[in-house]
């Protein structure tokens, strides 16, 4: 049941982060694309806390009014940022993500990205401390002025290591906090 919930987790962060690609190949931004649902945070190009709460509210309701389980959003050691939460796969896989996907794209796909990636990323010291250890341990020389996923990019010279390190630690460091979480390795502006 928990690997069914990682996975679900897992493509619904990838497609939150996602913006759909226009007919010329080029990537649509969110005021190309008519989501009369999220429009209303959208509109000023900007994201604000409470505007983010709302939308994942939203999200977790329609989830839910579509007859899925999801536990109570907190907020991601990875980032500090991302709201994260557990979802309950229930019936056929098909039709869970066609659910799960509707609820996304109605309220949340545009307003988490537009939200965490215009604010800076700082992880938890406790995941920081165990990332930097499964580093090490992987012969990766760090400066010790990391303090976000890209600085662990950075020093690692690969995404892969960084996100390996984190989803071996991340069940060990927050056994009770849900298993999948969105990792963004974006500027922080």
């Amino acid at each position: 049941m928990r690997k069914a919930t990682i996975i679900v987790a897992v493509i619904l962060a990838a497609v939150t982060g996602c913006a759909p690609a226009r007919p010329d190949g080029g990537q649509e931004s969110s005021g190309d694309i008519p989501l009369p649902g999220q429009e209303w945070a959208l509109k000023d190009g900007k994201v604000s806390t409470a505007e983010y709460r709302t939308a994942m509210d939203r999200f977790i309701s329609c989830v839910r009014d579509a007859g899925y389980p999801v536990s109570a959003p907190v907020r991601s050691p990875a980032d500090n940022l991302t709201l994260i939460y557990d979802m309950t796969l229930k019936g056929k896989p098909s039709v869970f993500n066609k659910a799960v996907q509707r609820c996304n794209t109605a309220h949340l796909s545009l307003i988490e990205p537009t939200f965490v990636e215009a604010h800076t990323q700082v992880m938890a010291t406790p995941l920081r401390a165990a990332v930097s250890d499964c580093l090490r341990h992987k012969g990766v020389a760090l400066t010790h002025r990391e303090h976000n996923l890209m600085d662990f990019a950075s020093s690692a010279q690969s995404e892969t290591k960084v996100v390996d390190c984190v989803t071996k630690r991340w069940t060990k460091v927050y056994p009770t906090l849900p298993a999948a979480v969105p990792l963004r390795f974006t500027a922080w502006r």
